[in-house]
């Protein structure tokens, strides 16, 4: 006979389950991580110093790994060696960072800014709105743009140059170019605001003088995104026309912005946003359709969907970044392989901080890998838990994956943005049942619309009720009371809400944390009331 489960929803099963993950790849994930972010926001120096400490950390563990083999136990001789493997890891992500920031902090660049110079950039993305009429010097809107410098132009001559850039420019004349292009323009770099591996913040002085010509995939995704964006707008009403677009590609452009403003206090922004989910729904459908054909079919066509899928969205870093977590995602859901997932996405960190340092102090980044991470490891866990207690089965994954989502992002959230949405759970489960339709039909619209118009229209059409639905969800849920509170932004938010979040688990989950956090409760208010009372607090 099955014993209760234990408190807090993780039963004996649930125990076991996490008992045997292999957690190796995960744990050196997150040491590499903390070593590239400490030399991305340090700079060169700092990097060095975190390389040559916790390089000489892993050859001391290493040298107490070889000594343990000659003794009869094992263990103490693999905990050295898992040790050491993490920290000689991390030394040289720590001492690949400083190479990098090294290059960034003398990058010819720096010794220009505050001039205007000519350059030439290859763009990363489209050119985005920053905003409307007045943010230029002559009342005109503005874009920004990442890229990757080119040339720069000194004494008459064009010099190579490299590094990332972010360029702040007139609409006119930019808006339209596409990823790829190379643009020579006269602009004025400076330092930029944040410490991510950027060489300059540059602000552009009127069009490009010279653009190249953007590349056949380019040219092909250019015009399928504005034939849906067509599409959208002539068979869906406005609000849901704009969803659907950014449920499928991530082109928020289209949302009215009440809609925008809806989404964010319903904790819903992630929908419209290129996500994991987008790839993991996508490359679902694909799968589904093509696993007739044998496993190393449909893994080829699956393959090329997802390159199609990140040519049609912008390979841009971030895009990148979600196209990696979704294929993990689908992978723990279609092998149902618990022990593979979790290595897997330690392997895709490893992966992709090796190829972009940057992405060690990106926001996004963060709730990718944490909302990866919570889906794969706790969120089986919290459904066998309560499925021993006898709650349905469909209500409780959705409730599961929704808080799970929800919790582990909340202190990121709360640090970029200064603010907490109350209502992100119930949103999100209420939203579940029409996201994925919405997405699919109109991924399947997107693909038909230039070759099968009238059959892209009425697949489109049949987007626009679950589209309607997520609206309404959005704003229902925005406009409930105590829907968004704010919270202190930065670290202190992040620190604030994450131990909210601990105190909250821990007091469902362990009596003896209750009677504790009561003590201390009590304790606090016996000291700080009668200070208070007496004029000393």
């Amino acid at each position: 006979m099955t014993g209760p489960p234990a408190a807090g929803g993780v039963d004996g099963t649930g125990e076991q389950i996490l008992r045997r993950l292999d957690a190796r790849l995960a744990t050196a994930a997150c040491a590499v991580w903390c070593a590239t972010a400490a030399g991305v926001w340090g700079g060169a120096a700092t990097a060095w110093g975190v390389a040559l400490a916790v390089g000489a950390s892993g050859a001391a563990a290493a040298v107490v790994a070889w000594r343990a083999g000659a003794r009869p136990g094992a263990c103490s001789r693999t905990a050295a060696g898992t040790l050491a493997a993490v920290l000689l890891a991390s030394c040289g992500f720590a001492a690949a960072t400083a190479v990098r920031a090294h290059a960034v902090e003398t990058n010819p660049v720096t010794g220009l800014y505050g001039r205007w110079v000519h350059m030439t950039v290859r763009l990363d993305g489209d050119p985005r709105r920053i905003g409307g009429v007045g943010q230029g010097h002559s009342g005109s809107p503005r874009v920004l743009v990442h890229g990757e410098l080119r040339t720069l132009r000194t004494g008459g001559r064009d010099h190579a140059a490299t590094g990332a850039v972010v360029v702040f420019a007139p609409a006119d004349g930019w808006i339209g170019l596409l990823p790829g292009q190379q643009v020579g323009f006269y602009g004025r770099p400076a330092a930029p605001d944040r410490r991510d591996l950027t060489v300059a913040a540059i602000r552009a002085r009127g069009s490009p003088n010279t653009v190249s010509d953007p590349s056949l995939l380019q040219r092909v995704a250019s015009g399928v995104r504005s034939r849906f964006a067509a599409l959208c707008a002539r068979v869906l009403g406005a609000r849901e026309a704009g969803l659907v677009r950014g449920l499928v590609l991530g082109d928020v452009s289209g949302m009215p912005p009440q809609t925008d403003q809806q989404f964010t206090a319903a904790g819903l922004t992630h929908l419209t946003a290129v996500s994991g989910s987008n790839f993991a729904l996508v490359c679902g459908l694909v799968l589904l359709v093509v696993r007739p054909l044998g496993p190393r079919p449909a893994a080829v066509l699956t393959a090329l969907a997802v390159v199609g899928f990140v040519v049609l969205v912008r390979p841009s870093p971030s895009v990148l970044r979600a196209a990696v977590m979704g294929l993990i995602g689908l992978l723990a859901l279609v092998t149902g392989r618990r022990r593979q997932a979790l290595p897997a996405l330690g392997a895709a960190v490893l992966a992709l901080l090796a190829w972009k340092p940057a992405l060690s102090v990106d926001a996004g980044f963060a709730m990718s890998v944490a909302a990866t991470a919570a889906l794969v490891v706790l969120a089986p866990v919290w459904v066998d838990g309560l499925r021993e207690r006898g709650r349905p089965s469909v209500l409780v994954q959705a409730v599961v994956v929704a808080s799970v989502a929800d919790l582990v992002t909340i202190p990121v959230v709360a640090a970029i943005s200064g603010g907490v949405s109350t209502v992100a759970v119930l949103a999100n489960v209420l939203a579940a049942p029409a996201v994925a339709p919405a997405t699919v039909v109109g991924a399947v619209a997107a693909a038909l619309a230039g070759v099968w118009p009238w059959a892209a229209e009425l697949v489109v059409a049949s987007a626009g009720p679950p589209a309607w639905w997520l609206v309404h969800v959005a704003e229902w849920c925005a406009g409930l009371p105590w829907a968004r509170i704010a919270v202190p932004d930065g670290a202190a938010g992040a620190v604030l809400t994450a131990a909210a979040i601990v105190g909250v688990c821990g007091w469902y989950a362990s009596r003896r944390f209750r009677w504790c956090a009561v003590m201390a409760t009590v304790a606090a208010e016996a000291v700080w009331l009668p200070a208070h009372w007496t004029g000393f607090g």
